[in-house]
């Protein structure tokens, strides 16, 4: 019965999209924009990805007041998608077609990219709705891939709500209220993450350049939101990788948090099989389960995790015995209270340089010692 009745649902929301798109054809669509997606590659292949969409003009800035992030934050959660629509790719002179999906998204493997378009750490492709019926917001987009570096030492994979950005989302409410009344300008990095971030980017060379991956189970909807974050607080520059809560035809809802992050992290591995991974992550969600299935799986491949302890004096007992699990498999496992306890750790594993691992700590106590006074 269940089985049944998700499958008429889906259906039925199907064909509502497909009404509502005749009839935004017929009366015509707001102008929209091709919101490209960071993601990855390599010198063989290029992911390519994004979703058309009705600009909804939800920028952000410093003096916002609540109730303006609020309406926002409300705009992303309803988008206005433009499905079945072609996408115009080029990379240099070649250019590509793929047409996007029910819901606005298209996803294109490039495979062989010329190599004289190749660029790394970052290959940029331009993007443009073909459908000249369209009113465009702007005449086109760029899309950029992260092509690791050949100096690269490692990978990191780093979670974002509470890892890197403070919500809350162990309280309900707390995180409530962050998600929906605050903005990228406005969310609180946690001291000394920028500094560390970028000192797991320069790696042990201190030039290293090493890929970063952001991974997360927040929605598509806030994608600009995160990139905008990162890119504000000097984060290093990386994928972000998030989820689709659509319905499914065969599920109602796309996969869970310890699941779906499994899948993501995989992915990367058996991009850069040369590449081990740092994996950063909280204890609030499910992260240290997550991290342990891709240790046991690829115990070679993981060269350090680190859990952000949110809350050290009620751990529990079930992620207690998880952790003492990484050391089954020779992984380097840690709990940390903030940046300067990983950088001191890191720089034993030879992660980071003794410079990097001084200037966390001191950026750590300063913001300390101003939130004191």
């Amino acid at each position: 019965m269940q089985k049944t009745t998700r499958k008429w649902v889906h259906r039925l929301e199907r064909r509502i999209d497909k009404l509502r798109h005749r009839y935004k054809r017929w009366y015509g669509y707001s102008p929209v924009i091709v919101q490209p997606y960071m993601t990855y590659g390599t010198a063989d292949e290029l992911w390519v990805a994004g979703r058309l969409l009705e600009a909804k003009g939800v920028q952000g800035g410093l003096d916002d007041s609540r109730w303006k992030n609020f309406v926002h934050m409300l705009r992303r959660y309803q988008s206005d998608e433009i499905p079945f629509t072609d996408i115009k790719l080029a990379l240099g002179e070649d250019e590509r077609t793929v047409t996007t999906d029910a819901d606005g998204y298209f996803h294109y493997q490039w495979k062989k990219p010329a190599t004289e378009h190749l660029q790394q750490p970052w290959t940029r492709l331009i993007l443009q709705a073909a459908d000249p019926g369209l009113p465009r917001a702007e005449d086109q987009s760029i899309a950029e891939i992260s092509v690791p570096a050949d100096s690269a030492e490692f990978a990191v994979v780093s979670d974002v709500d509470d890892t890197i950005m403070r919500t809350g989302a162990t309280n309900f409410l707390r995180h409530t209220k962050t998600v929906l009344l605050n903005n990228a300008h406005s969310r609180e990095l946690f001291p000394g993450t920028s500094e560390f971030y970028n000192a797991l980017q320069r790696g042990a060379s201190g030039s290293a350049n090493n890929p970063f991956f952001y991974v997360s189970s927040s929605p598509w909807n806030i994608y600009d939101l995160i990139a905008d974050f990162i890119d504000i607080n000097d984060l290093p520059k990386g994928p972000v990788l998030l989820k689709d809560f659509g319905l499914r035809e065969d599920r109602w809802f796309k996969s869970g948090h310890e699941s779906y992050k499994k899948e993501r992290i995989e992915a990367i591995l058996n991009t850069y099989p040369e590449l081990k991974l740092v994996l950063i992550g909280d204890s609030g969600q499910h992260d240290v389960y997550a991290y342990l299935e891709i240790v046991k799986n690829y115990p070679d491949r993981v060269a350090a995790v680190y859990i952000r302890d949110l809350k050290p004096a009620s751990r529990s007992d079930k992620i207690n015995t998880a952790a003492d699990k990484f050391a089954d498999y020779d992984v380097p496992f840690k709990f940390i209270e903030d940046a300067a306890e990983a950088a001191s750790h890191a720089v034993s594993l030879n992660l980071v340089t003794e410079k990097s691992e001084r200037d966390v700590s001191q950026d750590v106590a300063e913001t300390r010692a101003a939130d004191d006074t």
